[in-house]
This record gives C-alpha cells, sequence and structure tokens, in this order.
C-alpha cells in the first residue's frame, strides 16, 4: 500500500509468519501488516475465510504476537523484533488447508452440526468428534511461554461524575461538570482524549483544566445499577480503575455500519475511523484505490483522506451499492457504473453502540431486557441519537454475512425463521451469531433488520440479546488487576 508524505523515516524491522517486515515507527502492527500490501491478518471460525482490519469485526485484527494470543493488531504498537503470526491456520500460514473448509456446502457447517444424532454424546465416535472440531475452530494457541508482562496494580477512585469518550460532546460535558464545582473523570480509549473524533472532525472543543483525564481505558462494565464503571487499559502501561460516580455520562459516539450484503466481510472494507487512523496516526493509505460511501458523512470523509494524499477513486450513498466483488480481497464495486478499488470505505449508517447503555438501566436476572436508564445516567451527542437504519442490499443476499466472525450467513439464519423461530435470543444460541469477540455489535443490529424484513414489523420489535459485561475481552493480567478493587457481591 502506498506510504503517505507525513510518514515518520525511521523503520522498525518484525516478522510476520516467519517472513520479515519493515514498518515505521508510529504504526500499530495491523498498519505496518496494511502498508505492506498484507490485509488478511485473520481467519474466521467455521469456514476459515480471511478477514481483516476492518473496524467492524474484531476478528479480522486478531494475531499472536511472540506468544500472547488474540492480540489486537489495530492496537498493539509496532516493536522492534516482534514475532507475529496468524492464528487459526494450519499446517502454516502460507499453506493452510483448513481454508478448504470453504468447499463445504454451506448447509453442513450451520450450527448445530457439532451435535448430529450421528455421533449420541457419550460414544467414543462423538469424542473423536468433538476433538476434531476443537481443532478446526482452534482460533489460538495458548502462550508456549511465560508472559512477562504484568498489568499494573488497580486502582478504585470515587468521583462525581465520570465521562466515558472525550469526543466533542464528552468534553462538552465534563467541561459543564467541572464549571458546576463537581469533581470529574474523563476516561478515553486513546492516549489523548477525542483522537479517534478529531480524526473525522478536526478541532476539538476546549476541556476544562480542572477535569481528570484517564487515557488508555476502555470502559467495559457498568454493574449494579451504576454503581460502578470498570475500565481495563488497552496496552498494560497504566491500571485498570474501578469508579464509584454519583452520575455518567456516556459520550462514546456512533460507529459505522456496512450494508448486509456479500462481500462486506472481504479484507479491505473498513469502516471511516478505521481508514482515518491508518492514514492520519500510521500515514498508510487504506487502498491506492479507494471508494468511499456513506450516509451524508462520504464526501467529507473522502476529502480528509484526499488531503492527505489517499487515492479517492469514487463516493456514493451506500444506498446506491448494489454488489461488492473480490473473493479473497475487494477487487471493485457496482453503484450505478462498475468501479475498480482495492480499499471500499464506510461512513453510515451510523449506530451508537449499546452495550454501555443497556449495562446502565437492565432488568432481569437469566435473560436481561431493556429498562428505562438509571437517573444518574446520561447519553450525550452520538450516544443519544437516533440509530439510522442497517441498509440491507438488493439482490441475492444469503451468502451474506450476518456475523462474519462466527460464519453465520443470512441463509442460516433464514433456515430457522421460516421455520417459525424468531425470538433473537434463541436465534443467537441455535447459530452463535454475535458470540465473537465483537459481543454482538453490529450482528445483533444486522439480525434484527433481517428479521423485520423478512417476518415484518420494525427492528426495534425484535430488541436484541443481552448484552453484559465485560462489553470486551480481558486478558487474565487485566482481571487479575481488578482484584480487590470490588467486594463480591454476595
Amino acid at each position: 500500500m502506498q506510504r503517505l508524505s507525513h510518514a515518520r523515516p525511521a523503520r522498525v524491522a518484525f516478522t510476520w509468519n516467519g517472513h520479515a517486515i519493515e514498518g515505521r515507527e508510529g504504526d500499530t502492527v495491523g498498519a505496518a501488516l496494511h502498508a505492506a500490501s498484507i490485509t488478511t491478518l485473520g481467519r474466521s471460525r467455521k469456514h476459515h475465510r480471511p478477514i481483516g482490519l476492518s473496524g467492524s469485526f474484531v476478528s479480522g485484527s486478531l494475531a499472536t504476537v511472540d506468544t500472547r494470543p488474540n492480540v489486537r493488531l489495530d492496537r498493539e504498537p509496532l516493536a522492534a523484533g516482534l514475532t507475529v503470526r496468524m492464528q487459526n491456520t494450519w499446517p502454516s500460514a502460507d499453506l493452510n488447508l483448513l481454508s478448504l473448509a470453504r468447499l463445504l456446502p454451506a448447509r453442513m457447517t450451520y450450527a448445530g452440526f457439532e451435535h448430529t444424532n450421528l455421533m449420541p454424546s457419550g460414544t467414543r465416535r462423538f469424542e473423536v468428534w468433538e476433538k476434531l472440531l476443537r481443532f478446526m475452530a482452534g482460533v489460538a494457541d495458548a502462550p508456549s511461554a511465560p508472559n512477562e508482562r504484568t498489568a499494573p496494580k488497580g486502582a478504585r477512585v470515587a468521583v462525581d461524575t465520570v465521562v466515558v469518550a472525550g469526543g466533542p460532546a464528552g468534553r462538552i460535558a465534563a467541561s459543564a461538570a467541572a464549571q458546576r464545582g463537581e469533581r470529574v473523570m474523563l476516561i478515553s480509549r486513546g492516549s489523548t482524549p477525542g483522537e479517534s473524533a478529531a480524526r473525522m472532525v478536526g478541532s476539538l472543543p476546549e476541556l476544562d483544566h480542572r477535569v481528570e483525564t484517564r487515557g488508555g481505558l476502555e470502559a467495559f462494565g457498568i454493574y449494579r445499577d451504576g454503581a460502578f464503571v470498570a475500565a481495563a487499559p488497552l496496552d498494560g502501561r497504566v491500571g485498570a480503575l474501578v469508579i464509584a460516580p454519583k452520575k455518567i455520562v456516556l459520550a462514546t459516539g456512533r460507529r459505522s455500519c456496512p450494508p448486509l450484503m456479500p462481500g462486506a466481510d472481504l479484507p479491505g472494507v473498513m469502516d471511516a475511523a478505521t481508514a482515518l487512523s491508518l492514514a492520519v496516526d500510521c500515514a498508510v493509505a487504506p487502498g491506492m484505490q479507494v471508494a468511499v460511501i456513506g450516509t451524508g458523512a462520504e464526501i467529507e470523509v473522502a476529502r480528509r483522506l484526499r488531503d492527505l494524499g489517499v487515492h479517492v477513486v469514487a463516493t456514493a450513498p451506500t444506498q446506491s451499492l448494489r454488489r461488492i466483488t473480490g473473493h479473497n480481497a475487494v477487487t471493485g464495486i457496482e453503484t450505478d457504473r462498475l468501479i475498480t478499488c482495492d480499499a471500499l470505505v464506510h461512513a453510515g449508517p451510523w449506530r451508537p453502540d449499546p452495550a454501555l447503555a443497556f449495562m446502565a438501566g437492565c432488568d432481569g436476572l437469566l435473560q436481561l431486557r431493556d429498562a428505562p436508564h438509571l437517573s444518574g445516567v446520561s447519553l450525550a451527542g452520538g450516544a443519544g441519537d437516533a440509530a439510522e437504519p442497517i441498509i440491507l442490499g438488493p439482490g441475492p443476499r444469503d451468502a451474506a454475512f450476518v456475523c462474519p466472525c462466527m460464519d453465520v450467513t443470512v441463509a442460516e439464519i433464514l433456515h430457522h425463521v421460516r421455520r417459525g423461530e424468531t425470538d433473537v435470543e434463541v436465534l443467537k444460541r441455535l447459530t452463535a451469531c454475535g458470540m465473537g469477540p465483537c459481543q454482538g455489535v453490529p450482528c445483533w443490529d444486522q439480525l434484527a433488520a433481517l428479521l423485520a424484513e423478512e417476518v415484518g414489523g420494525a427492528p426495534a420489535d425484535y430488541g436484541h440479546p443481552t448484552y453484559r459485561g465485560p462489553r470486551r475481552g480481558l486478558t487474565v493480567a487485566q482481571a487479575a488487576g481488578l482484584d480487590g478493587l470490588v467486594e463480591p457481591d454476595r
């Protein structure tokens, strides 16, 4: 891929699947690989399809770094001498025979094939079958050597207001609370609050100097009716936090969802946030020929990419997209014309991530359900905006993936729906839709949209399965860093 003019000159050597690769200082591992035109970073669980940096589907960025499995390459800083390898391949990444699973008829790998009546539980045949399935869907090996990284000791703090995310709405809310004399803590995923939003909107509102900021942390859960917010470090440089606030402001914004159509899971399809992160932070073009689609923001996203030196060949409304072409990676799209491209950036439809808001006000015990938000919890900015409708692609879409990480297709969902099953929680359990590392975002939104089209009604009528904490994967070290910070709930 093209290196942009603001790339740092210092070069950093590492290996990928045993091959020497060279990145640049300031890269993430994923960006360095993308710059080397390596777009397939992972494999799906059952079919072993190629997946890559997308921003939408976490499995596409998971790999083993040194001996640490399931590391997110889109967040892992590049360092000299790293040994990085793809997971879920056999006997090697260069000759992956497991990818032959793509040749199997789709019906053979619907969820449930692992419990076939031909091999009843408790028999020797079933034990052999289970071992084969574990091997096929192994994803990652356990660490082969002790992990010398230790998570810093976590801390518990009490504040008047905690604001989650540092974009424009979060900064405004935090500053307003500080000006009222409250003790305010703002936590953000980026080391600098709002750096992700700044890539999209440019300058950010000034943050009151009295606001205490904690970067490099992701809020992964709200517990006990809003009594505390738990946040885990992204890279082990800071300790975990358990925050006991009087008020919680969720300013987590909105994220772009890909259209539900064949090809939307291919390497080269990515959301605007991922494309801008590559271009702005790492000086890596998303592709040599980039198409941008969206629900209104595509022109601005394309302009920002062009200003950085990215070759944007087309912009179009997402609703006009008829087809995405390619087998192992994007090769083009069709709108009112055929467009050759090796990257497709989507900027809408935009939808808020509902997980934390759901945790703040859910009700129930086994299957949690939506309930009115607590009085001390509020949504700011895009997090409180209405979700834009999921866009269902035209034409045959049976082969489209509702949940790419777990290989759940439209055809598999409709297989159950046409037999009378429309409960989203049951469909999740029947198919494993949304049970991958993405934690149901955006898979469950796509599931509801598909049900509404097939059965009738509105997507909101079908709800969604339970969003439970943690909303992101935690390492054992990160979980250990929370030890002693919360009293057990008896």
